[in-house]
């Protein structure tokens, strides 16, 4: 029988005993009074999960504990699925054992979920160090997908806002048991990917929007699963057969809507960064000779988008002799936004700083693009398609990538 008031947490676990232990740790701890039942599915663990999961999870959580066994290891989806069907619960959380939670992480998910329009919400995953890991998924231009705001500090504000997303991440996400059970559970084709993309769609063509609640925080230590991207090839054929005519890019839109630019890279690379009339008020503001380090730094905690701040922090490290601090200051900038201007920088820190010819060698081909040819043939492309969607503001955007790198 289904409990209208409460949720299913379930976790699909294989091995990595350490971290499924602190994550029912973690999920007892922080869920104090909520009407909660966990449910592990354990994918035929060879390790200690065999004999230890039982024994941690009852005395946790009590009658609210069930461990399944499954006879051998069948991923992520089926293992998911068979979760789902022995919960107990309307609402069910998915949630991967390299996971913790933190305090109030559940009620403003729970919140979320009283709006019928929303068919599923996730929490913000940080990794361990603050940064973002997941607050939404974007599309780019060439119809590859990634993590919006990824390593950008978890304090951001535009992390924390709600946007218009094509998919979340089914490391942490709740719905409705009747929403999935109606869509068709997790798609089984799929090996340990994608079966969450797939979902969304699905959920959104049912006219049901999806949602990342910033309230709520997951730190999540990311794919520690061995063979976890064994199967992106063959998985992503399975997503295009199924829903390649539904996804759009729209990592463009979404950074527009923040007030940020969309760039590309000759290596078809993208990442966003600010409008280059706020770069330039910013470096006028905090450049010069009157600059201040202190409070350049304090700006890109505030505005890590801001390009020229890196690279103007970065310079003025390697006047004072700083090249060691300069290289930090520019590798964590290329973490965010791997611009040429970022790699051009760089090139000329490794030159002074004797760092071999290999590097210099890389640096230079991550900084003019290793085939511009083939990249050519794929913006192009991805304009004709941008064309015939009827979107003129990513044609707009290949096309000055072609005047700027293949003209």
């Amino acid at each position: 029988m289904h409990d209208s008031n409460c949720i299913s947490v379930i976790i699909p676990v294989w091995n990595l005993w350490d971290m499924t232990e602190a994550c029912l740790r973690s999920l007892a701890a922080h869920s104090a009074g909520e009407n909660m039942q966990v449910v592990v599915v354990d994918n035929h663990s060879t390790d200690a999960t065999a004999a230890e999961l039982a024994p941690l999870g009852e005395s946790l959580f009590g009658t609210s504990f069930k461990a399944v066994r499954m006879d051998e290891n069948v991923g992520f989806a089926r293992g998911c699925n068979a979760g789902a069907r022995a919960a107990d619960g309307e609402l069910l959380f998915f949630l991967n054992n390299d996971t913790t939670l933190t305090p109030h992480w559940l009620p403003p998910l729970r919140e979320a979920m009283t709006d019928p329009r929303v068919g599923a919400v996730g929490p913000l995953l940080l990794y361990p160090d603050g940064t973002v890991q997941h607050c939404g998924i974007y599309v780019t231009p060439f119809n590859t997908v990634g993590h919006l705001y990824e390593n950008l500090p978890g304090t951001f504000a535009a992390a924390r806002k709600n946007h218009p997303l094509q998919a979340i991440t089914g490391a942490a996400i709740l719905l409705r048991k009747t929403d999935f059970e109606d869509c068709g559970a997790f798609h089984e084709a799929y090996h340990n990917g994608f079966e969450d993309i797939d979902l969304c769609f699905t959920l959104r063509a049912r006219g049901q929007k999806l949602r990342v609640e910033g309230r709520s925080v997951v730190y999540h230590h990311a794919s520690r699963t061995p063979g976890r991207f064994a199967h992106d090839v063959e998985n992503s054929v399975v997503l295009m057969q199924r829903i390649g005519t539904a996804m759009r890019p729209d990592e463009h839109m979404l950074a527009s809507l923040d007030g940020y630019r969309l760039c590309i890279g000759p290596s078809l690379v993208t990442w966003m960064e600010l409008p280059e009339e706020r770069q330039q008020r910013f470096s006028e503001e905090f450049g010069g000779a009157a600059f201040d380090r202190a409070a350049c730094q304090a700006m890109l905690h505030r505005e890590p988008l801001w390009l020229d701040g890196w690279l103007l922090l970065a310079a003025r490290q390697e006047a004072g002799g700083e090249l060691a601090a300069a290289i930090d200051t520019l590798n964590r900038c290329l973490r965010i936004m791997p611009s040429p201007k970022v790699y051009g920088q760089l090139l000329q820190l490794a030159r002074n700083a004797n760092l071999g010819e290999e590097m210099l060698v890389h640096l230079e081909a991550e900084r003019v693009g290793r085939d511009l040819a083939v990249a050519k043939i794929r913006v192009q492309q991805a304009r004709r398609a941008a064309y015939a969607r009827g979107d003129a503001a990513l044609a707009q955007l290949l096309g000055d990538w072609l005047l700027q790198y293949a003209a």
